[in-house]
């Protein structure tokens, strides 16, 4: 049963490039069992982040693979080398599933090739170091190399083994509703948190299924996350606006802060994820926030307002969240090329919308210092009375978190 679950999200991916999440949020129904569900989980996610190591051995047995079984076949990989399973138990579900699926010929072949492929371990002979360590942690060489140039190797190799680390469960107590002291009290599955000081760690499988979740005490939004709202830390009464604010967690972090004082004014530039920031602010008790569909590139011409505060939460190449969007890391790398003048853009129009002495803050969840660091010299360089106050970057391993970066300013 999990198996072919797997089966099915995993093909989805390599055959349709599905996002991964949703599809697998679908398929884990409302009535399995917790250790059903994990294992589905584990097994989806640890073949995709594993996926370049698996696709480098598995070449060794085989050239040519329809998509279906390069998938049962990854699968059988990622298990044997990493779920430490029986190599028997492994090689007769999988030839079952395949028989199932696509009939005897197809099961013999399963079962040919994974009876040889489990027989030898992965040869890294006659590769450069580089090429390795790309390969043993599943990343693009292109990314270790950047990641390499920017940090230092010790520091990559920290980051790569973080990605495929399993990520924490994490939420952020809503403060209009409930303290953090208050939720654990009545909930024991939840745990302090290690970054925030709302946040939480939840033990207890999914903290969407809570009745905390449901009631508006809690909301799912990482450590590092939570950390952009606070460095903003809008006054109450103020007038804020977050310009690429889907799917609220910032945006409803701000509303706390300001406890629902003054008003916030949030865009995203797809109606049905203004939805989302809509359905978001219902759950968890917001009553100062206006949503708006809109192109925040072009905000400076459609506003005629200024505001006292500003969060640039802005699209970004996603490289800090690899642990729970492992498909990104093999994204091609001109998605960085694209997204960094849409980014400059965003803060240009930032910049104009802020009113003097007003306070922004833009931040991302990737690791690459052209999107981040050097977006905001070049950003200060043309705009002088523009001053840095803060600026932070939160790396995976850190804290077991999504890598972010964070730059508070202030108009002079």
């Amino acid at each position: 049963m999990e198996q072919k679950i797997a089966y099915e999200v995993l093909l989805a991916y390599f055959k349709d490039g599905s996002y991964l999440n949703i599809t697998l949020n679908k398929a884990l129904k409302a009535d399995m069992d917790r250790h059903m569900k994990n294992r589905i989980t584990r097994i989806v996610y640890g073949t995709l982040q594993n996926a370049l190591l698996l696709e480098f051995h598995l070449k060794k047995f085989v050239k040519k693979v329809k998509v279906s079984e390069k998938t049962i076949l990854l699968m059988g990989l990622y298990e044997h080398f990493f779920m430490k399973r029986p190599d028997y138990a492994i090689v007769d579900e999988l030839v079952t599933l395949a028989r199932q699926e696509k009939g005897a010929r197809t099961a013999s072949f399963i079962n040919a090739v994974l009876r040889h492929a489990f027989l030898e371990e992965i040869n890294f002979e006659g590769l450069s170091e580089d090429e390795v360590l790309a390969l043993r942690t599943s990343h693009p060489l292109w990314l270790v190399k950047m990641f390499k140039k920017q940090y230092g190797q010790d520091v990559t190799i920290q980051i790569l083994e973080a990605d495929n680390a399993i990520p924490l469960r994490s939420g952020r107590v809503n403060t209009l509703v409930i303290s953090r002291d208050e939720l654990i009290k009545e909930d024991p599955r939840f745990k302090r948190g290690f970054l925030s000081e709302d946040g939480v760690l939840f033990e207890g499988g999914n903290i969407a299924s809570t009745d905390a979740f449901k009631e508006g005490k809690v909301t799912v939004q990482d450590e590092s996350s939570q950390l952009v709202a606070r460095l903003l830390s809008p006054e109450k009464g103020s007038e804020v606006l977050d310009m690429c604010g889907a799917p609220g967690s910032k945006t409803t972090h701000l509303a706390a802060l300001m406890e629902n004082t003054g008003h916030i004014d949030v865009y995203d530039l797809y109606a049905h994820k203004e939805q989302l920031i809509q359905n978001n602010l219902k759950r968890l008790h917001v009553t100062n926030v206006t949503t708006h569909t809109a192109d925040s590139t072009k905000l400076a011409k459609m506003l005629q307002k200024q505001y006292d505060a500003i969060l640039l939460d802005g699209p970004c190449s996603g490289l800090g969240v690899l642990a729970r969007k492992p498909e990104i890391k093999y994204h091609d790398s001109s998605v960085m090329d694209e997204i960094i003048p849409i980014q400059a853009n965003l803060l240009e129009n930032a910049y104009y919308l802020l009113k003097n002495g007003g306070k922004m803050v833009y931040s991302t969840c990737t690791l690459n210092k052209k999107e981040n660091e050097k977006q905001i010299e070049r950003f200060i360089c043309h705009h002088e009375d523009m001053e840095r106050i803060e600026e932070h970057t939160i790396l995976p391993y850190q804290y077991h978190s999504d890598g972010f970066y964070m730059c508070l300013m202030r108009k002079k």
